[in-house]
């Protein structure tokens, strides 16, 4: 079998599957086993594979037609231009997190001197990793309930440099127990997912991503609630948190920031595809004092 015939086979497979993208699936996972490009594949589309490539290439093709995302099997996949390493541990960077880097960038702008970033609920610390080769000057923590999250986030972070900690618990917890901020900038892709909506998720998410990543409780704004009720708190005066949230939800979520009465600037961004995907608040100068 050569290249070009393995290709098409798999990709006809892939799309008997059901998947969305089976040409793509195919041709990265054939890049991944060979260690070829996607482009030189394509020069030298009548190479014959090696047996052993060809072996393990179609035991991937097996695994990604039963809904396995193929970031899982090649352990990486691109954000911000970085490649980010990824494990069943973590959910896989999407390109609609990618505004939320847009919108901190921003947000560290308005700032003066060194920074103090937090990236709340990082998973794989793509954000991050994002934020830090954009801003040297920062420091930046990483908090996330999952012990094997932080150890990928770690990874993603090991060349980055920039200062950074690394904290596990729940949300704010581990900032209050090791007396940390108060930061310039809160960034953060928290769980936003419907309870009632979890059934109805792409399989390669419901069945491949971890759900503790992705559940948020009935309407999805469990996270996204305790967030703003306490980012204040962990807030310099000035200070912004820049937030993902889920496609509507943005007004709930401005909703619960307004009655909060903390944050003097409320604004919503939206993602490529028209969604309103961030939503950004600033703390105004008086509530930490109270």
């Amino acid at each position: 079998m050569n290249i070009t015939e393995a290709l098409r086979s798999a990709e006809a497979r892939l799309s008997a599957a059901g998947t969305d993208t089976p040409r793509l699936d195919a041709e990265v996972l054939l890049a991944h086993a060979t260690g070829k490009s996607r482009s030189r594949l394509c020069l030298d589309h009548n190479d014959p594979l090696d047996p052993d490539i060809a072996e393990r290439f179609e035991s991937w093709v097996d695994k990604r037609s039963t809904g396995c995302p193929v970031a899982y099997m090649t352990g990486v996949r691109e954000f911000w231009s970085i490649p980010i390493r990824v494990t069943p541990d973590v959910l896989i960077p999407r390109p609609e997190t990618e505004t939320v880097v847009e919108e901190a960038i921003k947000a560290a702008r308005e700032m003066k001197g060194p920074l103090k970033i937090l990236d709340l609920c990082t998973g794989s610390g793509c954000i991050a990793a994002a934020l830090a080769s954009e801003i040297s000057y920062a420091e930046i923590t990483l908090t996330d309930i999952s012990e094997e999250a932080l150890a990928v986030a770690r990874l993603n972070l090991d060349s980055a440099g920039v200062r950074t900690k690394f904290c596990a618990g729940d949300l704010f917890q581990p900032i209050d127990g090791e007396k940390l901020g108060p930061f310039d900038l809160i960034a953060s892709n928290p769980p936003y997912v419907a309870t009632e909506d979890m059934a109805t998720l792409p399989r390669d998410v419901r069945d491949f991503e971890p759900e503790k990543a992705l559940a948020a409780g009935p309407g999805g704004l469990d996270f996204i609630g305790r967030i703003l009720e306490d980012a204040w708190r962990h807030l310099r005066p000035g200070g912004w948190l820049v937030m993902e949230v889920g496609a509507g939800q943005s007004e709930a979520t401005v909703g619960i920031a307004t009655g909060l009465d903390r944050y003097d600037t409320i604004r919503t961004t939206k993602d490529l595809a028209g969604i309103d995907r961030v939503v950004s608040v600033r703390v105004n100068n008086w509530s930490r004092s109270n």
